[in-house]
């Protein structure tokens, strides 16, 4: 497990930093707070707890780093992995199609410094405020909305992985909870409450309370779900600069002051369904990890939990590794032919990494996730073939005219007389093909990915790799690194653009 760091001392100095105000209010029912005016944006200066929890209500200033965000993008969103788990390379490119409209339309800019704060501001770029048309600015929304909804959910306030409301249904939910049209975006786990959480996320160029508005009745999904669960909105903003506006039904408090990510640890030693969860969370970076060339695949190291410093940092999802003491004291003990023993008797993690091509992204895993999520790609492999043999038209389409061949990930002719609407009537159909496979095979699932976990943990990476992958020092070629317990993401420092300036 990773050592959690302090909030002072990395979010000040790390050098993709910035500062994101925060507006927390609770009502119930649920009804959306007005838009923050251009006085509170600036005043906005207390500091959000540490560890991560739901304070009271207030006008909170988050520093954070371009690598949370980047980590929130690349875990948030519909599953797709059962339609690319035969076409792995495909997975790569979803994840550049989430990075990349951060860069197109996001710059960091400097700002007034609060006592605690970076002092820089992220806001919307020239091209996206005059050369975009409308449709770009509101699929952009949407795209912000939810990275950013993932970011304060995890990060900010504990809850564990997400699973989009189309690809499952939340515990406790009755059936008739994929008939409904209007659903909220996300579901999961809090790691503290073990409560059910529903969010909804909406984001916009100037986000009013009418689509807030439209957002707590998505949430009011009513008899659907009977068990107790916490109603959480999320609004982000890019008027004059990002901020988020989060909306809670009044409930129980989560303000815990205990450090949850031990907890974590430990619950993934045990608990199949959150192996699970974590796995399919994660599932884009596998995929990508294991269409790379294996000889571009590298090792690299990662320092282990420190009892010493159990406090994590608030607005962080990933630990920041130029600031961890850890990592660098295990690197200076390695040469450059250490082995992945070599790490892990150093109190280490050998995390297999790999940079993906076309990007400025490295992206990496440890054994053990590693191996849960290459047993969860075979079964989905097994069961989208069980749908398709047992289904009249073809698995998934890429249009009404086009259908893709599973083996190649390429398109082939299609009968032409299948409509817009046989095609959504079918996609909904395989949808729930899928949900009603997965629930009914949920304890082969958690055994599987089980296996794979203790496999992949008592096992060298030479069992997964074709070659011995060597180590590698991502920081030395200009690469600011980033890890979870159990994943690694790095990203150049040079494209981040981290001295633009805005008038």
């Amino acid at each position: 497990m990773l050592p959690p760091l302090g909030a002072a001392d990395i979010t000040l100095s790390a050098p993709d930093a910035f500062d994101i105000p925060v507006f927390i209010r609770r009502s119930s029912p649920l009804e959306p707070a007005p838009r923050p005016k251009a006085q509170a944006l600036s005043q906005a200066a207390k500091a959000w707890p540490a560890p991560a929890s739901v304070p009271p209500d207030g006008n909170y200033l988050v520093t954070t780093t371009w690598r949370d965000i980047l980590d929130a993008a690349t875990t948030v969103g519909r599953d797709i992995a059962p339609w690319v788990a035969a076409v792995p390379r495909l997975a790569r490119r979803e994840i550049a199609a989430r990075r990349y409209p951060l860069a197109a339309y996001l710059v960091r800019s400097g700002t007034a410094a609060h006592q605690h704060g970076s002092g820089h501001a992220v806001v919307p770029s020239v091209v996206y405020t005059h050369g975009t048309e409308s449709s770009t600015r509101s699929a952009f929304g949407y795209h912000i909305g939810m990275t950013m909804a993932e970011w304060a959910c995890r990060g900010l306030m504990g809850l564990g992985p997400t699973t989009h409301a189309e690809s499952a249904i939340p515990p406790g939910a009755l059936p008739g909870w994929q008939q409904r049209k209007s659903l909220p975006d996300l579901f999961g786990t809090h790691t503290s409450t073990s409560d059910l959480w529903l969010v909804e996320a909406k984001g916009g160029r100037v986000l009013g309370v009418n689509s807030r508005r439209k957002g707590a009745r998505q949430l009011d999904v009513g008899s659907l779900v009977p068990v107790a669960h916490q109603k959480v909105l999320c609004g982000t903003s890019l008027q004059r600069r990002l901020f988020m506006m989060i909306d809670i039904e009044s409930g129980p408090s989560y303000s815990e002051s205990a450090d949850s990510s031990e907890q974590v640890d430990d619950t993934l030693e045990h608990d199949n369904d959150a192996l699970v969860e974590l796995a399919r969370a994660r599932m884009l970076m596998y995929l990508a990890l294991v269409s790379i060339a294996p000889g571009s695949l590298k090792l690299t190291a990662v320092g282990g939990r420190r009892p010493d410093n159990p406090r994590r940092r608030a607005g962080g999802l990933v630990h920041l590794l130029e600031s961890d003491d850890a990592t660098a004291d295990l690197r200076r003990r390695l040469d450059s032919r250490a082995t992945g023993l070599d790490i892990t008797q150093g109190n280490g993690v050998d995390m297999l990494a790999g940079r993906l091509p076309g990007t400025d992204l490295m992206i990496g895993m440890s054994r053990r996730l590693f191996g849960a999520c290459r047993a969860l790609a075979e079964m989905d492999r097994r069961m989208v073939a069980e749908i398709e043999e047992s289904s009249a038209m073809p698995t998934v389409y890429s249009s009404p005219q086009r259908l893709p061949d599973m083996r190649t990930g390429f398109a082939a002719t299609a009968p032409s007389d299948v409509s817009e609407r046989q095609y959504e009537r079918h996609m909904a159909e395989r949808d729930e093909r899928v949900r009603s496979y997965r629930e009914r095979h949920r304890d082969a699932f958690g055994q599987a990915a089980r296996r794979g976990f203790d496999s992949g943990d008592a096992s060298p990476w030479e069992a997964f790799t074709p070659i011995t992958p060597r180590l590698t020092s991502p920081s030395e070629d200009g690469f600011l690194e980033a890890a979870t317990a159990d994943t690694y993401l790095a990203v150049e420092q040079d494209s981040l653009d981290l001295d633009v300036e805005t008038a």
